[in-house]
Formats: C-alpha cells, sequence, structure tokens
C-alpha cells in the first residue's frame, strides 16, 4: 500500500521550485514553473529575489552562479546585468511576467513566493523595496499569493504594509512557530514534513493557522504527510497527476 499514491484530497498540492526537485527541469526556471501547473499541481512555489533595481526573479542562492560571466548577490545586478549574464545559460525569471503568463492560463492556480533575503547595501531600505515590490505583485495579480518568510521582521513589515496578505512563517521548530505566526499575524506557517507531528498540526489548526509541509518525495512521505492532514503539501514528485 505503501507504494501506490495516496488520497490528496482536500489537501492543497504545490509544485515544490515548480515541477518539484525529483523533475528533470531545473527548479525555478519557467519550464518548471509552468510544467508544474502543466502536470496538474494546484499551484507552484518558488524563491524570490530583489534585483537593484526592484525588480523580484524566481533564484535561491545567496551567490549568483552558473549565471556567468556574473558572481556576487543578486541584489548587486540590475534586471538589464542579470539577463545578460544568463543570456548563454539558464535565463533567470521574472516573477511579475511569469505569474501573469500562468494566472491567464491556470485561472485556479495559487502562488507561493519563498521570500530569500540577501541585501547587498543597507538592510532596512533593502526589505522596505522587497516589501513594496511584492505588494505591488500582489494588487496586479489576479491569483492568491503567498509569502513565505523566515525573518520576522520582514513578516511584520509585511503585515504592517499590508493586513490581508497571505504570510507564512517558515518555522523550524513547531510549538515556537505556532506561537510565532500567531504573534505576527500569519495567516499560516511552513514547516518540514519530519519536523511536525499530526498532534502538533491540530495544534495549529485550533490556533487558526494553515499548514503548509515540504521534504515530501515518494509515494510512502506523501502518505504521511497526507495523514497528518496539512492545508497544502509543496511536493517534490516528479509527477503529480
Amino acid at each position: 500500500m505503501a507504494c501506490t499514491a495516496p488520497d490528496t484530497t482536500g489537501v492543497r498540492m504545490i509544485g515544490h521550485g515548480g515541477s518539484g526537485a525529483g523533475s528533470d527541469l531545473p527548479m525555478n526556471s519557467r519550464e518548471a514553473l509552468l510544467g508544474g501547473l502543466q502536470q496538474g499541481f494546484d499551484g507552484i512555489e518558488m524563491d524570490l529575489q530583489l534585483t537593484a533595481d526592484c525588480i523580484l526573479v524566481a533564484y535561491h542562492d545567496d551567490e549568483l552562479s552558473g549565471v556567468a560571466p556574473c558572481s556576487g548577490l543578486v541584489n548587486s545586478r540590475t534586471w538589464t546585468e542579470l539577463r545578460q549574464c544568463s543570456q548563454f545559460s539558464r535565463p533567470l525569471v521574472r516573477v511579475d511576467s511569469l505569474l501573469f503568463e500562468a494566472q491567464a492560463q491556470y485561472p485556479s492556480a495559487e502562488f507561493t513566493l519563498d521570500v530569500k533575503l540577501f541585501a547587498a547595501g543597507d538592510w532596512w531600505p533593502y526589505m522596505e523595496a522587497f516589501s513594496d515590490a511584492i505588494i505591488a505583485l500582489d494588487q496586479g495579480l489576479n491569483a492568491p499569493l503567498l509569502i513565505e518568510c523566515q525573518t520576522t521582521d520582514f513578516l511584520k513589515l509585511m503585515r504592517r504594509k499590508a493586513p490581508d496578505a497571505s504570510l507564512f512563517y517558515y518555522a523550524t521548530d513547531p510549538e515556537n512557530g505556532i506561537l510565532e505566526a500567531k504573534d505576527l499575524g500569519c495567516t499560516g506557517i511552513t514547516m518540514t514534513n519530519g519536523n511536525i507531528t499530526a498532534a502538533q498540526m491540530e495544534q495549529a489548526h485550533a490556533e487558526g493557522l494553515s499548514v503548509t509541509l515540504f521534504g515530501v518525495d515518494g509515494n510512502w512521505g506523501l502518505r504521511r504527510a497526507v495523514a497528518k492532514k496539512p492545508d497544502r503539501i509543496q511536493s517534490d514528485l516528479a509527477v503529480h497527476k
């Protein structure tokens, strides 16, 4: 039974990095992000960074790599510079263009943005600019937008500027994470599947928090995650439906 796919009815299945780590497509690439929706995920998750000229791009690492000849932080380069750097390697994805295209093709999809904070300059002006860019994107996009982040100061800033935003605290400890998410006024928490029990899941729900799980691959891992009754699972399965 563990080898068969479990019933995920009632759980929003989200493609981690687009199509999941199990896919042959590079995570955060245009092909993976649109491909995840094409293969049947309810939504997609991507890593989010801010360029020097306040453009949101999908990129995970703190330092540029595989984007020759560029180096350093994403935040140290303009969008034009990053496009020129990546013309002979995998192009970076401009998030606003990608999401508007995805929303037009898949109107019921939702989008999770995992905010990666790597400032090339002063910290607070950087966070102000980053939050403003997300808010502008959310206002222009006719689709559910979930913002997750590990940095509590950024979540506080987002909550102050956008009271209705769907904010998720990216937590490592469920007990403290639940309390922190409540204090921050978050919509929910994001946790790795192995770090939260079914009882702690119930506690989060009792506090009015939605729960997203990640670190889920293979049908056995998916079965264990579904049994805890999360609201969302960021899946690394290469094929969902």
